[in-house]
């Protein structure tokens, strides 16, 4: 068994001792090892393994990065540990330290076939991407996934302290997690503000960690003179958890400048890094409360604008003297268009888009509604394109007329959500209630006549109206069109006063 492993290794060194003199790459360098090492890996399998250029913003992607942020986080809990505590990871430890290799490691050839955008411009060019990828993060990719603990493991079994620090260049794809999240905070239909605080939790937690570990780390190398706070609190033989209980615990109460005294630094180089991690806790406490006091203030951006408005409202009708029933309705319509759409200004968002993303936006909305208009059966894309984009957003609180019988129309409505009424003033007749996706008012864009009935609102009704001007507007675009309009209009006029 021993001779087997003694041959693997030297042909593992000796192909290294080859590959120098084809890569041009100079020995006595774990930097350069790493990446020659890695480097041949990530060639070989390259060049065997086709694949199609992967979407930056796919499905797959999207998991990817999940997995990368779990085996990132674990290597940053699991590798300062070891090197503090330098206990032994055998079992189930060494089997997930190969699949978070095996994961970084393919990360990388990954990487050679992820598209990106280069100024709103989607590359997929194989060349492109690796060479963009040779001249960012290569590098610092290779040196991470060089697997020196393994080396190590066989070389120098019983020295822990060394294969944990071998380990640590895992710790350069922390920036990689950062980058990923503020990908997720604009990428992914999620709200962004628990996407920070998630960040920030993360963030926290590995301080402190690392403090606590370090605080140990300096208390066993203290030990050996005779002198460390482990000696003090006669913590030197207790159990690790013991041992790491106390670390956090002191890590804690410093970085958070409430320390007790009950652990206390008793040498000179502990009360340095006890200086050090109080600095840190003074900075990372202003840190934490900016961004704290920032995502609680954006949690729910959308209800601070409603409550601005609603303040602005009140303090007017206040000014004005307006009756407290009328206050009282204006309130309740605004509170139903905070409980319904979330923001009062839900219509005006889309104003800021570029009109091709408006009008598809529109189309979503009110494509399917247009098409059950008789006279626009029949109409060309474009015409209903056009007509999408000329209708205007209404909300009318209950028991408001939208018609009144004798008034002259000019205008048609969209009943987006909600419940009216068409009925007659003069015989009190009720003709029909109308919902969601029904629309009424069609004749006035084409003849000029008073309304034949009213209709009142039963509910709070969202409703979209399309005016007589902008119709005409849309028609004169459309002359072939228009004739067949007039056709239809007329049709139902002459229905509608047989009725």
């Amino acid at each position: 068994m021993t001779d087997k492993i003694s041959e693997k290794i030297v042909f593992f060194f000796s192909h290294i001792y080859h590959t120098e003199e084809q890569y041009k790459i100079p020995r006595n360098s774990i930097l350069n090892l790493s990446l020659s090492v890695n480097f041949i890996l990530i060639t070989q399998l390259k060049d065997k393994v086709k694949i199609s250029t992967v979407h930056p913003d796919s499905n797959f992607i999207r998991f990817w990065q999940v997995l990368m942020i779990f085996v990132t986080i674990y290597n940053a809990f699991i590798i300062p540990f070891r090197i503090a505590f330098q206990n032994r990871f055998d079992g189930i430890w060494i089997i997930l330290d190969l699949i978070g290799d095996s994961i970084l490691v393919s990360d990388i050839f990954l990487r050679f076939h992820l598209g990106y955008f280069d100024h709103g411009e989607y590359i997929e060019d194989p060349k492109k991407i690796a060479q963009r990828y040779r001249s960012r993060l290569l590098s610092r990719h290779l040196v991470a996934s060089f697997p020196g603990d393994l080396i190590a493991r066989i070389l120098l079994p019983n020295l822990l302290f060394i294969i944990g620090l071998l380990r640590l260049p895992r710790l350069l794809r922390l920036p990689q997690c950062y980058r990923i999240f503020n990908r997720w905070e604009t990428n992914i239909n999620i709200n962004p503000t628990l996407i920070r605080m998630c960040k920030l939790v993360i963030f926290i937690i590995l301080i402190t960690h690392w403090v606590a570990c370090g605080w140990f780390l300096i208390g066993s190398w203290e030990s050996t003179s005779g002198d460390s706070w482990l000696i003090a609190k006669s913590l030197e033989s207790v159990s690790t958890r013991s041992q790491y209980m106390n670390s956090l615990y002191w890590a804690i109460t410093t970085l958070t400048t409430v320390g007790y005294g009950d652990i206390t630094p008793t040498t000179e180089i502990e009360i340095t890094f006890t200086l050090m991690v109080m600095f840190l806790g003074i900075s990372m406490y202003a840190y934490i409360i900016g961004n704290v006091s920032s995502l609680i203030s954006n949690l729910d951006a959308a209800q601070a604008r409603y409550r601005e408005k609603l303040n602005q409202i009140h303090t007017y009708m206040r000014e004005n003297k307006i009756p407290p029933k009328l206050q009282q309705k204006i309130r309740d319509y605004y509170q139903y268009r905070w409980i319904e759409n979330r923001d009062i200004r839900d219509y005006h968002i889309v104003e800021e888009l570029p009109y091709p993303l408006k009008m598809k936006i529109a189309l979503q909305l009110h494509k399917e509604v247009i098409e059950k208009v008789p006279i626009f059966q029949g109409a060309t894309a474009q015409f209903v394109e056009e007509i999408v984009m000329a209708l205007k957003p209404e909300i009318l609180p209950p028991n408001e007329y939208i018609i009144r019988e004798g008034n002259w129309g000019h205008e048609m409505y969209f009943i987006k959500r909600g419940l009216v009424q068409a009925f007659s003033e003069k015989t009190g007749t009720i003709y029909r209630n109308m919902g969601e996706g029904t629309f009424f008012g069609e004749i006035a864009l084409v003849y000029e006549q008073r309304r034949t009935a009213s209709i009142i609102t039963l509910t709070y009704c969202e409703l979209f109206v399309l005016e007589k001007d902008d119709f005409k507007k849309v028609l004169e675009n459309y002359p072939d069109f228009a004739s067949h309009v007039r056709q239809i209009a007329k049709e139902r006029y002459e229905s509608e006063k047989k009725e």
